[in-house]
């Protein structure tokens, strides 16, 4: 399958019983991609905060258990999700930045090789992301629906 020109994410998912274990020697390179793609959207401040999560998403994969991935708050930065599995059969993994855009196809192609080149089968899709509906407003109340204005007493306006 040809890969899109622009995607807003990109998702691997590893197939059949394949496991975040899996991912232990592949990872590291995956991580330092990530982190160079988000490199002029980083602080000064946390020089050291991409190796400590490397290091704590290391040691969940060791244990087979879901990763944080690379999830900071940069505006137009790179993300990498690790999903809550729908099933305990895939683990899966996704890259996603605020707009489509072509880093995120050919950094998803760039891993997908990795992966391949590692033996390990996956799948790769894109914009699986599904649109979230109206948020609540806080408080409580029901979500905020746009009503159409009321018609005035004095008639149409005239223009």
């Amino acid at each position: 399958m040809t890969p899109p020109v622009k995607a807003r994410s990109g998702h691997i998912i590893l197939d059949g019983k394949k496991s975040y274990k899996d991912l232990l020697r592949i990872y590291p390179e995956i991580h330092h991609r990530v982190v160079d793609a988000n490199r002029p959207f980083m602080k000064e401040t946390d020089p050291l905060l991409p190796e400590v999560l490397l290091e704590e998403n290391l040691r969940d994969i060791r244990r087979d258990r879901k990763p944080a991935g690379y999830n900071r708050q940069d505006a137009a930065g790179l993300r990498l999700i690790f999903p809550i599995p729908a099933d305990s059969h895939h683990a899966e993994f996704y890259f996603v930045k605020p707009s489509r855009c072509q880093e995120i196809v050919q950094i998803t192609e760039r891993v997908s090789q990795l992966l391949k080149r590692r033996g390990l089968k996956h799948t790769v899709e894109y914009d699986r992301l599904p649109l979230a509906p109206p948020r609540p407003i806080p408080g409580g109340g029901p979500p905020i629906t746009p009503t159409p204005p009321s018609p005035s007493p004095f008639g149409p306006p005239v223009l």
